[in-house]
Order: structure tokens, then C-alpha cells, then sequence
């Protein structure tokens, strides 16, 4: 007994120096399950697995083999029907549909191997005992559809689990329980604010840049695209027909603004306002480079939506380079990091003369100053008054003819 106290106090302490350190959760599972065979517990294999808060993955879990190491798996919502049957097969399904915490099967007796496809398998493999247990978070510490967590472990061993590795196990599960949702959390809140703030924004905010008022004045180019005709479309579609078309345009151009080093900063409702490097002729060139490629993304998807008999429609985007204040703005509860400045609003203004010039990519001067070498990749289209701004302005588009000189 006291040696399992002694294992038992000695593993609690790692795991406690471990979350607090930031240890990951696969390195957790791995420095537990190895303390556990230390001390005596045979274990094969362990499993750990939990809800997570991600627009893309439902669950994620850690699988651990004796001798091999730990493998991370990711179960996504949109999952293959193999996967969606593997779970509705699954042990931790069952004991949650039947309200057991707990649940332990005898492999070497033959039990669960007729229920369970993952204990017939896990017996055939030379699985002798199966336990699992799903500890539940307290409605006060659950983060979205994480309740809790769920652990499961196999033996080899011919008489299976003896009572006193299960004691080991159950007197320290709860620590690396803890722990397991501590280091979770944190790679939820990375998550979350980089999926609606943008990776830049979110790293910066992560980082302690929350002050209301603190901005950096900076050049940047700027991108502001709009989908033509949304209005029409909004009025005439159903709901999920409006909300697909929606999906896929986001994905079309703003997987172009990432793909050239872009940042997203937020959706205007069919719009999309983002930022591209710190201005400059470099960042010009690599904006000029999104343009054509979000062009030629939109026309491709416009060809596959059309054959499948989907709605489709185009873009509108506005190019322009000059200085903007960024941070956060907002009030004292409530703040954006975002740009704000001139820059900004002669971005909209120049977009929304897409539709009376019949040009859907129209360029700013300041823009077309700034792109160096690469300014023989645009072409005027005149001098134009836009409202809100003192003086004319000339306005430009991609000139095709140097986009096909350049690529032959």
C-alpha cells in the first residue's frame, strides 16, 4: 500500500509540474501512461478522448501503445460514414447513451467482443482486459461541447487488471483529467480567436495587446471585396441555399487572400475587409497576385457550382496602399483590433465604383505609386470623384495583355 501511495504522489507531482508548465496534451498522455507501466500497471494501451470547440473538429483524442508512443487524432465534423459508424459502435457512445460513468469487460473471458467491434479487435490483438471511465466537467467549467473526458485502458496481461494498478489509476485519473482540460482550454482559445479574429490579431491579442486606444500607425495594403449582386440573392434564395453560397465564396477568396500572406480582419456581410503585408512594392506585387488568382478561383468555382445547378455569382475588390491606424478600438467592454483611418474609407469608396465602371478590380494611384516594377501590370481606367474624398482620383485595373506577357 505504501509503495502505491509513494507511485501514486510521485506521479500527481508530474503531472501538476507538467500542466503548469504547458505541457501539450499528447505529451501528457504519453509522461502519465509511461509512470503508470513504471509503477507497475501493464498497460498496452490507453486512450483519452474529448468534445472540443472547433469549427471543423467535433472530438479530439490520444491514443498511447506500450513501446510505440502517443497518436493524436482529430475527428472532423464533416466525417466519412466508416468514422460516424466507428462511433456509434463505439464503448464511450454506449456508456454515455446508458448513463455509466464506468465500464470494464473481461476480454480474456470473451466479454464485449460481441458488442463492441473495438473490443473484438482490441481481443484479437491480445487484449485481455478492458476498463474505461468518462469523468464529467461541472456546468461551470465546460467549454462549449467539451463535458468532459473520457479515458479508456487495455492490458495484456493474462489475469488482466489487478486492484491495486486500478487503485493507481483512479486515485490519480482526476489530476490528469484536470490538467488534460487545462492544456485543451488553452489550445481552444487559440483557436477560437484565430478563427474569428484572424492568426495576426489573435496572436497579438493572446499576447496581452488588449489596451482600448493602444494603435500602431502603419502603411498597409488594403483589400476590400464585395459579391456582386448579393442583395438580389439574399431577397430570392432560401436560407441554406444563401448560407452555402455564402460558405463557398468566403473559402474561394479568402483561402487567396492566406495563400499570399494575407490577413483576414473582418466580414461586412458578403464583404471581406483584410490587409496585406506592410505595404510597399513587395506586398503590391503579392496583392496584384491574389487579385488575379481570387479571379481566376471565383471563375472556377462559378464553372463547378454551375454544373452541379447551384446559384453563383462574382466579386468586386478594391486595391489600395497607404497608412492606417491598427489596434484596438472600440468601447470599454467591447473593442475591435481593426483598421481605421482614410486609407480605409478610400478602400470602400473605391469599391463601391465597381458596378458604374463595369470593372470589378479597380486599382488606387497610391496603390499603383507603390507597385515599383510592378506597376506595368496595371493600366488606368481615369480620373474619378469619390464621394468623401477632396479630390479626383485615378483609378486603375489589372491589365491583362502584362498579366499574359508575364506568364508566356
Amino acid at each position: 500500500m505504501g509503495r502505491l501511495m509513494d507511485a501514486s504522489e510521485g506521479i500527481k507531482a508530474w503531472i501538476i509540474k507538467a500542466g503548469l508548465a504547458g505541457v501539450g496534451e499528447g505529451e501528457l498522455v504519453t509522461g502519465y501512461c509511461e509512470r503508470l507501466v513504471q509503477a507497475g500497471v501493464p498497460i498496452w494501451r490507453a486512450s483519452v478522448g474529448a468534445d472540443t470547440l472547433h469549427p471543423l473538429i467535433d472530438a479530439q483524442g490520444h491514443r498511447w501503445f506500450a513501446g510505440i508512443g502517443v497518436h493524436e487524432e482529430h475527428f472532423h465534423r464533416e466525417e466519412s460514414r466508416e468514422r460516424r459508424d466507428s462511433w456509434l459502435n463505439s464503448t464511450w457512445r454506449w456508456m454515455i447513451e446508458n448513463e455509466q460513468p464506468e465500464m470494464r469487460r473481461k476480454l480474456y473471458l470473451g466479454e464485449g467482443a460481441d458488442q463492441f467491434p473495438l473490443l473484438a479487435d482490441l481481443a484479437a490483438q491480445g487484449g485481455t482486459d478492458y476498463w474505461s471511465i468518462i469523468i464529467d466537467y461541472g456546468a461551470g467549467a465546460a467549454l462549449g461541447e467539451t463535458q468532459g473526458v473520457a479515458l479508456s485502458w487495455t492490458t495484456r496481461d493474462p489475469v488482466g487488471f489487478q486492484q491495486a494498478g486500478m487503485d493507481l489509476i483512479r486515485e490519480t485519473m482526476p489530476v490528469f483529467a484536470l490538467a488534460y482540460k487545462a492544456a485543451m482550454t488553452v489550445n481552444v482559445a487559440r483557436v477560437v480567436a484565430r478563427t474569428y479574429m484572424g492568426e495576426d490579431v489573435a496572436n497579438r491579442v493572446l499576447r496581452g495587446d488588449i489596451e482600448r486606444g493602444k494603435v500602431k500607425t502603419v502603411r498597409k495594403v488594403l483589400w476590400f471585396s464585395d459579391l456582386t449582386g448579393f442583395t438580389r440573392l439574399a431577397d430570392t434564395l432560401p436560407r441554406d441555399q444563401l448560407l452555402d453560397l455564402l460558405n463557398a465564396y468566403a473559402d474561394c477568396l479568402v483561402g487567396v487572400v492566406h495563400g499570399h500572406g494575407g490577413e483576414v480582419l473582418k466580414f461586412l456581410g458578403d464583404g471581406i475587409l483584410a490587409v496585406i503585408g506592410k505595404g510597399g512594392c513587395e506586398a503590391c506585387q503579392r496583392a496584384l497576385d491574389a487579385a488575379s488568382a481570387a479571379r481566376a478561383a471565383v471563375a472556377a468555382l462559378n464553372e463547378a457550382r454551375s454544373a452541379a445547378g447551384l446559384p453563383t455569382t462574382g466579386f468586386t475588390l478594391a486595391l489600395h496602399e497607404g497608412e492606417v491606424h491598427y489596434g484596438n478600438i472600440g468601447s470599454r467592454d467591447r473593442l475591435d483590433f481593426t483598421v481605421v483611418g482614410p486609407a480605409v474609407n478610400e478602400a470602400s469608396r473605391i469599391q463601391a465604383m465597381s458596378r458604374s465602371l463595369d470593372q470589378p478590380i479597380l486599382i488606387s494611384a497610391t496603390f499603383a505609386a507603390a507597385c515599383g516594377p510592378e506597376r506595368r501590370r496595371v493600366v488606368s481606367v481615369g480620373r474619378y470623384a469619390l464621394r468623401g474624398v477632396e479630390r479626383p482620383q485615378e483609378l486603375f485595373t489589372l491589365d491583362d495583355g502584362a498579366v499574359q506577357d508575364a506568364a508566356s
